[in-house]
């Protein structure tokens, strides 16, 4: 078995500790709020705003309020480097998903997207030599499954929504794998402020790009709607899952975080009128 030669991380101070039951509670309540993102990101597209500016405004709140907390100091240097990183990857995996929600039934994006699973246990074990269990790995190697199988009867007209739609299980499979593994040196709240504010910086050169009705809201309702995408999908629960999910580990993480599929299936059968 490879082991990760690597320098271990420096936990970040004054840290109060969770149990691993406590963590994992945290990351199921954070994948249900994660799970209404469809929810807002329908009405704000219908609004007029594009896919790019949805994600834009989901985490444009958390990098404006959060900008101080970025640190380049000694060992928190490398955790945040890899946070933005990883930030800047969500930006466009969430364009990716928010244009798929556009197109397709929120259940067929939401199955896409919920392959992340086996994308962060894959990325955990080839970047960080963090070696998965069978278990695990059949776990995810079945939601993967299910995701291509139902691409299915979308697939016509839409094929390339839906292929580009793995960008977001890749980008978020690759976010977990970073903070379960390189940002232990960082604060909760000091790891969501790179992930936030590299989601915004990378985005920047596409919205300068966009006609100006696409990236900014034309009404005080669709900024209502912007600032609760970015209160109740991002900053929120990223501040809870950055404070639970390095205390269980990229596996387990994602798999708790798999109650988020059944939440979309949800509100796409409440919201949007779509069969189960």
């Amino acid at each position: 078995m490879q082991t990760d030669t690597r320098p271990a991380e420096t936990p970040a101070p004054n840290e109060r500790p969770m149990s691993e039951t406590t963590a994992t509670l945290l990351v199921v309540v954070t994948s249900i709020l994660m799970g209404s993102v469809p929810v807002f990101a329908r009405e704000l597209t219908d609004a007029g705003l594009s896919a790019v500016s949805v994600s834009f405004y989901r985490n444009l709140l958390g990098a404006v309020v959060l900008f101080r907390l970025l640190r380049f100091d000694g060992a928190r240097r490398s955790a945040t480097l890899w946070a933005l990183g990883a930030g800047c990857g969500m930006g466009l995996g969430w364009t990716a998903y928010v244009r798929a929600v556009e197109v397709v039934p929120v259940s067929t994006a939401g199955v896409i997207y919920m392959s992340y699973p086996l994308f962060a246990i894959v990325l955990a074990w080839a970047l960080f030599r963090e070696t998965p269990s069978r278990r695990a790995m059949i776990s995810g190697m079945i939601v993967l499954l299910a995701s291509i199988v139902a691409m299915g009867p979308e697939l016509g007209g839409e094929t390339d929504v839906l292929v580009v739609a793995f960008a977001a299980p890749l980008s978020f499979g690759f976010a977990v794998a970073v903070l379960t593994e390189r940002l232990a040196s960082l604060r909760p709240i000091e790891r969501v402020a790179p992930i936030a504010f590299g989601s915004t910086v990378g985005l920047l050169p596409i919205m300068a790009t966009q006609p100006f009705d696409a990236s900014i809201p034309s009404s005080l309702s669709t900024w209502v709607l912007a600032l609760g995408i970015a209160l109740f999908t991002a900053i929120g629960p990223q501040w809870m899952y950055s404070s639970a999910a390095p205390r269980v580990g990229s596996a387990r993480a994602a798999v708790a975080g798999s109650v988020e599929l059944p939440m979309m299936f949800l509100v796409g059968y409440l919201w949007f009128d779509e069969v189960l």
